[in-house]
């Protein structure tokens, strides 16, 4: 399979910082490439914008994948993976602007707890 990956726009007029393409990918490929893009952005302390590019409609290509994944991001947007997005469209085919916010860090036990996950109680 052909790995997909996060590229750094070139033209400076462009209005998001990377793009993943996924044209020529089917939708559960689709999806697993966006996924890995939200679990990657978990760990990094800064936010980014991605263009997502999908393949353009034609006369019989049926339904497109503009539909599944916009569902499939605002899903992402009520867990708090994806900030915004936006669907956007041009002479290359449609897709999505989406903003990621920076990764959280994952919360650490301290001393104070009073009953950490775990423990045992005294006797």
């Amino acid at each position: 399979m052909d790995e997909r990956k996060l590229t750094r726009f070139l033209d400076v007029n462009s209005d998001a910082e990377y793009e993943l393409d996924l044209r020529g990918l089917d939708l559960p490929h689709s999806v697993a490439s966006i996924d890995r893009m939200v679990e990657r952005q978990r760990f990094r302390d800064d936010a980014r914008s991605v263009r997502i590019g999908l393949e353009p409609a034609s006369a019989g290509s049926g339904e497109t994948l503009f539909g599944p994944i916009g569902r499939h991001l605002v899903e992402l947007m009520k867990q708090g993976l994806v900030a915004k997005t936006r669907p956007i469209a041009n002479i290359d085919g449609g897709g999505f602007r989406v903003e990621l916010p920076a990764g959280k860090a994952p919360r650490e036990e301290t001393a104070s707890d009073p009953d950490p996950v775990g423990s045992e109680p005294e006797d």
